[in-house]
């Protein structure tokens, strides 16, 4: 559904991981349309399709020899709610510019909250740009807009979620228990390279973990296995959410496989909200998905920061081998009941 445009030196190589948001209320997508200024034709192929898909997706160009790296900034599309393609704008909406993501803007997730629209991402950086020595970092870092043109950029979170390296930030689309909640995954410490979830007050933070949500199962398979957040959760109702996200393996040859998995949460089960997992929902077996740009080697990857309900299906926009943009869907009320019974 979407490929790098050789034309535009920043997205010229790959492009990969998309937040994805649903807008179908007239009155709201209009207003966008005004500030995107899209064209009659533009408009009336939103009003067909009933809505809008604001898709922002992580890319990468030509390296870039003052930074010695190939940043990846976020491009804005705008896609149909089967995701085909409306209208892609020729320029970055989030540079890799400031200190705190001065390497990349990567994996972002996004989530309405009245008006606004957040977006926790990966920040990848360095206090040292240019140098291929100096050490390398990443944190979770916000952003905020309400046209998806112009954001306010909050930086890394306040709070714990950073003492160590930590990504795989999606937001819960509503509040539980009067709580936000995030999903995260640390990448040291205890439980490391889990799912662990967090807390706060307020979208903005400052953000405490409750520790590890779901374990990595081992699987005889892999050499070793981890787990990582997808898109914010999807709402279903009284406390409950489905969530995809992915699994990371090495094989015992030393190769990668990631793969796509789905569980079912229900926080009125305050001591186990975890009601079932289905391990893999999805597994890389197209082209697209089993080879990827040959300079980065990232093949055999399937990596999804988003999902949505539309027409009874869960839509899926994914990246294949970390290169192209790809959709997928399955029937929401199949899944939820597979999941169900897989926790019975």
């Amino acid at each position: 559904m979407l490929e790098p445009n050789p034309q535009n030196a920043w997205e010229s190589r790959v492009v990969l991981n998309p937040a994805a948001v649903l807008i179908t209320e007239p009155e709201e997508w209009a207003w966008l349309a005004d500030r995107w200024a899209l064209s009659p034709e533009k408009r009336r192929c939103i009003e067909a399709a009933g809505g809008v898909v604001v898709l922002l997706y992580r890319a990468q160009g030509a390296f870039d020899p003052e930074r010695n790296h190939a940043p990846s900034r976020l491009g804005l599309a705008l896609m149909t709610p089967t995701l085909e393609l409306i209208h892609r704008f020729p320029y970055p909406v989030i540079d890799a510019a400031a200190d705190f993501h001065n390497l990349g803007v990567e994996d972002p997730r996004c989530t309405r909250v009245g008006d606004t629209f957040y977006l926790f991402y990966t920040g990848y950086y360095t206090e040292a740009p240019g140098d291929p020595d100096a050490e390398r970092a990443v944190q979770i870092c916000l952003a905020s807009t309400q046209d998806f043109l112009e954001w306010t950029l909050h930086g890394p979170l306040e709070g714990d979620l950073n003492r160590v390296d930590n990504k795989n930030a999606a937001l819960f689309p509503e509040p539980v228990d009067g709580r936000w909640l995030l999903l995260h995954r640390p990448m040291a410490g205890p439980d490391a390279m889990t799912i662990h979830l967090a807390e706060a007050d307020a979208v903005t933070g400052p953000w405490y973990t409750r520790g590890m949500l779901m374990p990595s199962y081992p699987y005889r398979e892999f050499a070793r296995s981890w787990i990582g957040a997808g898109g914010p959760p999807i709402a279903l109702g009284d406390g409950r959410f489905l969530m995809i996200y992915h699994q990371g393996h090495y094989t015992h040859e030393g190769t990668r496989e990631y793969d796509l998995a789905a569980a079912l949460l229900d926080f009125s089960r305050r001591e186990a909200p975890v009601v079932g997992r289905i391990e893999p929902l999805m597994r890389p077996a197209a082209a697209g998905e089993l080879h990827g740009d040959p300079e980065l080697g990232v093949d055999n990857v399937l990596f999804t920061c988003a999902g949505y309900v539309w027409e009874g299906q869960v839509i899926i926009p994914y990246a294949g081998a970390d290169s192209r943009i790809f959709g997928a869907s399955v029937p929401l009320d199949s899944l939820v009941q597979a999941l169900e019974q897989n926790g019975a």
